[in-house]
């Protein structure tokens, strides 16, 4: 009776699985493009923003590694990546793919966006995001959550009788603990 119980317990453990919306034919769309001012009028408006961006780049890169060996597909989303990066610099971009391929990611979600309060909405300011990005499976299930950072800059682009922003993302990191540099000892 102890073991069937146990047995009953242990198949009713909830396992996350993967909720969200994934149309490859969609994320073949996503296109860094800019945004008008009048959306970017608060805060608030900048952190859904930023997650949609996140959203975006990650899909675009969970896609591209599943279709590494379609060329057509690379030649389609590389470039469509690398417009979310303001310097071309494609090494960035190679470490977050290489950790998806070396996790066989088919799915990800970007969860607990944490924006800097100290940051300002000022022009092509470097700004700080930290969220947990979760990765799934082929059969939808979570492989990993990891905490990761983000470096972002919304770059002015002035154009005729209308003032947009682009976001380019500078860098995407695993989270670092920051280390106390004062020391504890006393020195002279």
């Amino acid at each position: 009776m102890f073991l069937f119980g146990l047995a009953l317990i242990w198949s009713c453990k909830h396992e996350p699985v993967f909720q969200g919306e994934h149309d490859p034919e969609m994320i073949k769309t996503y296109r860094n493009n800019s945004t008008p001012v009048s959306k970017m009028d608060s805060l608030a408006s900048v952190n859904f923003i930023t997650k949609q961006k996140l959203t975006e780049v990650y899909e675009l890169m969970s896609l591209y590694s599943v279709n590494r060996n379609d060329t057509v597909m690379r030649n389609i989303l590389f470039p469509q990546i690398k417009s979310y990066f303001q310097e071309k610099d494609s090494l960035n971009i190679q470490r977050l793919l290489k950790e998806m391929d070396s996790l066989k990611v088919n799915y990800t979600e970007i969860r607990g966006l944490d924006l800097s309060k100290k940051d300002s909405l000022i022009p092509d300011s470097i700004r700080n995001v930290n969220y947990w990005v979760r990765y799934y499976s082929k059969d939808k299930k979570l492989i990993d959550s990891l905490p990761k950072s983000a470096k972002y800059v919304l770059k002015k682009e002035p154009k005729k009788f209308k003032h947009e922003f682009i976001f380019y993302f500078e860098d995407l990191n695993d989270l670092q603990e920051t280390k106390d540099t004062i020391s504890s000892g006393v020195t002279q």
